[in-house]
Order: structure tokens, then sequence, then C-alpha cells
């Protein structure tokens, strides 16, 4: 064996990579499991939780909006199936079609997306407003999606086409506060 400082580093980083490609690690699959508190499953989202996190209606799939995009998870087993990416910026807010369908996704970039939730293609981006999305829900018909936020202006609330993405009507309210948001909006029953 030589003494030769360059071969002995590159002996080391050989068989360092050696280990590293071959050898089957679970501690790798079970980070989200790592220093969770007494009676807690699993960590979810991947790059910082920033809104609510939601449930397909037939309670199969939960949504976590990231900074990295949209989670979706497989509510029985807490396995990732996939990420939805192209927001530009944090996501804030998800939401599922009452008929599970579609996913409406909106954040900091002041844009919302409609995914189709079998296969993870987007549908539809609506944009419009300049206000940071904050909030997010379907009417209970399906018809009508509601986006709320609000941004240097003020509180804005959006009414969108569910599936074309047209604009049906802005709700104005609170142009006096500075910087104001929205945190939550809701339909009634009957969807009107």
């Amino acid at each position: 064996m030589t003494n030769n400082p360059k071969s002995q580093i590159c002996s080391i980083l050989i068989t360092l990579f050696i280990a590293l490609t071959t050898t089957h690690s679970n501690f790798a699959e079970d980070y989200t499991r790592w220093g969770l508190p007494e009676g807690a499953k699993a960590r979810l989202g991947k790059g910082g939780i920033r809104g609510n996190i939601a449930y397909s209606p037939n309670g199969n799939h939960f949504a976590v909006p990231c900074s990295t995009g949209v989670w979706v998870y497989d509510a029985h087993t807490d396995k990732p199936l996939r990420l939805l990416t192209g927001h530009t910026d944090s996501v804030l807010s998800v939401a599922f079609s009452p008929d599970g369908e579609t996913l409406a996704t909106g954040g900091l970039d002041s844009v919302v997306r409609l995914w189709d939730t079998g296969t993870g293609e987007l549908k539809v981006t609506v944009t419009g407003g300049g206000y940071f999305v904050n909030s997010l829900v379907f009417s209970a018909d399906g018809a009508t999606l509601a986006s709320a936020g609000g941004g240097w202006e003020g509180e804005m609330v959006y009414l969108w086409d569910a599936v074309s993405g047209a604009l049906k009507a802005t709700l104005t309210g609170g142009r006096d506060r500075v910087g104001s948001v929205i945190k939550g909006i809701a339909f009634s029953p009957d969807s009107t």
C-alpha cells in the first residue's frame, strides 16, 4: 500500500461511493418518522407546510401545500403519490372539488391552478387580480371556485367557473386596511 495522500483520499472516496450506492438503507425511507412525538404517525410535506391540508371527499387522499409545490398523499398509507409543481412561489391553500376529481391550489404567486386528481395533470391556470391566494373553496354543487386573499390594496374574493376558470364575479372589501388578508371563506349549503 502506498503512502501517497492523493491515493489514500481516492481510495476512501471510492469506498464511500460504493458503500452509499450499493447498501440499502431503511433510514433514508423512514426520515419522515424521525423525532416524532409519541403517538404521531408521520411527518408530512417536504419543503415546509405553508397552509391548510385538505382531504379528498372520499377520504382516500390528502393534499399538503408547501414551498416546493403540493404533495398529494395516500391517506391510508401516508405515502406520497405525487408532487404538483408549477407555482412560482409558496402554495398557501388547497381544496378538493365535491366530486374529488379536481384539486385547486393557490398561493403567493397570485395564481390558481386546477389539477386532475387522477393523473396529476394541470387542467386550468387562472390568473388575475394580483392578490396572493390565501383561501380556496368549491361550492357544494362544484360549479364555482372561490379564491380569497389580500395584498397591499386590501382584501378580495374572486368567484371562478370551476371548469373553465372564467371569472364570474369579484367581491371587494376592506380596502382601507393595507396588507389585510382574508383567512377563510365558505359557501352556503345551497351554493348561492
